[in-house]
């Protein structure tokens, strides 16, 4: 074996194993989010009682964990952009553990996070670059389709917080079979987009949609226009 051979076989080894680690990773988030709920180390508004209940990993494998965390991330960017469709749905069904009904397309340039809680029913077709945020639970779904562009977030920042913790502003978000997401429009936390839903073009959710109505507009606080058909 040449060293060129070789240093495949060591570069495959390591592909591997990073994999599993991630598969893992994903495994044990999964069972912190069932045994423990919402208590994340990283959100300060829980008292001491709550804290006293949850085992924090000694410092050394919390820097660790913190670390591939991160490194889980880089990987879902550049994920979202390699040319293969299959080989994306592949690795987010199997070593990141989203539940990914079948014929699902999932064009490029995505950004994912937490994509072990979220969930997207058959037939669904989410556009270029769009962003899906999981860290609160996202369920999309069966023949929803996404534009190009659409953000969902679950998680927002509390503007009062001297540490801009979350404060349980975040919480999830559900979208409705037949719904419409259309390009550059924001869906926020603690939203609920009903069966046959059109969000317009660059609209700012809010509010909960209403099954089968349009809804446009982004002045802050309000949705700016709703047609209920």
């Amino acid at each position: 074996m040449d060293i060129v051979q070789e240093v495949l076989l060591v570069l495959v080894w390591i592909y591997l194993l990073d994999h599993v680690a991630t598969y893992s990773y994903c495994k044990l988030q999964i069972y912190k989010d069932k045994k423990y709920g919402d208590l994340m180390e990283d959100k300060p508004q829980y008292t001491d009682a709550d804290v006293s209940n949850y085992k924090f990993p000694k410092k050394q494998v919390k820097v660790l964990f913190h670390l591939y965390k991160g490194w889980i991330r880089y990987k879902l960017n550049v994920l979202g952009r390699i040319p293969c469709h299959s080989y994306r749905n592949w690795i987010l069904r199997h070593v990141y553990l989203m539940k990914m009904s079948k014929n699902v397309v999932l064009y490029g340039g995505f950004e994912i996070r937490f994509p072990w809680k979220i969930e997207i029913g058959e037939g669904t077709i989410i556009g270029d670059e769009c962003k899906l945020d999981g860290r609160n639970g996202l369920k999309i779904g069966k023949n929803v389709n996404f534009s190009t562009g659409a953000w969902i977030w679950t998680e927002q920042h509390d503007i009062n917080d001297a540490m801009f913790g979350s404060n349980n502003s975040g919480g999830p978000v559900e979208i409705g079979d037949r719904a419409w997401i259309s390009s550059r429009s924001v869906i926020l936390p603690h939203n609920k987009i009903g069966e046959g839903a059109v969000v317009a073009a660059g609209a700012v959710v809010t509010k909960s949609v209403p099954a089968y109505a349009i809804v446009g507009g982004s002045r802050p606080g309000l949705l700016a226009s709703v047609l209920i058909y």
